[in-house]
């Protein structure tokens, strides 16, 4: 549509991320969504990190708009006072819906951890505000040598799992959903706010002793058994 130029699809060619914001919100778009450029950030070039694309897209946005980007889980955590300071910055005018995170081999063969955020543009973020945090790693889809990610029979059941939490039709436990607050400094992860109270059975600590004593072994091995030496406390008199 784009290349015959004819008039009736309504998609532009250009860059977005070279617009300005304030110009495009003008246009009433109420749905965002992203899948922005990976690893292009650092302190010299701030505006190429990830979360700050995400901004980017949200203040496009009409009030009450909704986002949804898919990014690296560690764009989530702030891990640079930059990104720190735009994920302060987006509560300050956005709210924070949840964030999902994926399959480790969604994007496979390239490596990243990935996750999908959700947001509601131009609306403040809530002290009280409850979020979502989903772990969604067990998606039903299972990699196969040579060819890549492939549906398993119970990715639809999954996938239909995932709606009907997320949309509170449905309660599951905290492996799957943690519901609370979420405030600029924390990491807008599931691993971050969950907390695993389940007491450890036999056959747990079994095998976290037999997974040490394994890699004790390897150290050894390989010639670094100090690693397991206890230092002397005792002072010379």
């Amino acid at each position: 549509m784009i290349l015959r130029g004819d008039g009736k699809s309504n998609l532009i060619n250009a860059d977005f991320l070279e617009q300005d914001p304030s110009k495009l919100q003008l246009k009433g778009c109420t749905v965002g969504m992203m899948n922005p450029p990976y690893s292009q950030g650092s302190k010299k070039n701030p505006s190429l990190y990830e979360i700050s694309f995400t901004e980017h897209l949200l203040d496009s946005l009409v009030k009450g708009g909704r986002c949804a980007v898919i990014v690296p889980q560690s764009s989530m955590t702030g891990k640079t006072k930059e990104e720190q300071a735009i994920k302060t910055n987006i509560l300050k005018h956005h709210t924070l819906e949840g964030v999902i995170t994926l399959n480790k081999d969604t994007f496979y063969g390239v490596g990243t951890m990935p996750c999908i955020a959700l947001f509601t543009a131009g609306v403040p973020h809530k002290p009280d505000h409850i979020c979502k945090f989903i772990n969604f790693e067990n998606d039903g889809y299972k990699v196969a040598p040579h060819i890549g990610l492939l549906e398993t029979e119970s990715a639809k059941d999954k996938k239909q799992h995932l709606l009907d939490v997320w949309f509170d039709r449905i309660d599951a436990d905290t492996k799957f959903c943690v519901k609370t607050t979420a405030e600029d400094t924390d990491e807008w992860l599931h691993s971050f706010y969950y907390f695993n109270d389940e007491i450890p059975t036999d056959a747990d600590f079994e095998k976290t002793i037999g997974d040490y004593l394994t890699f004790e072994f390897s150290m050894i091995m390989q010639g670094r058994q100090y690693l397991f030496e206890e230092e002397s406390d005792d002072v010379d008199g």
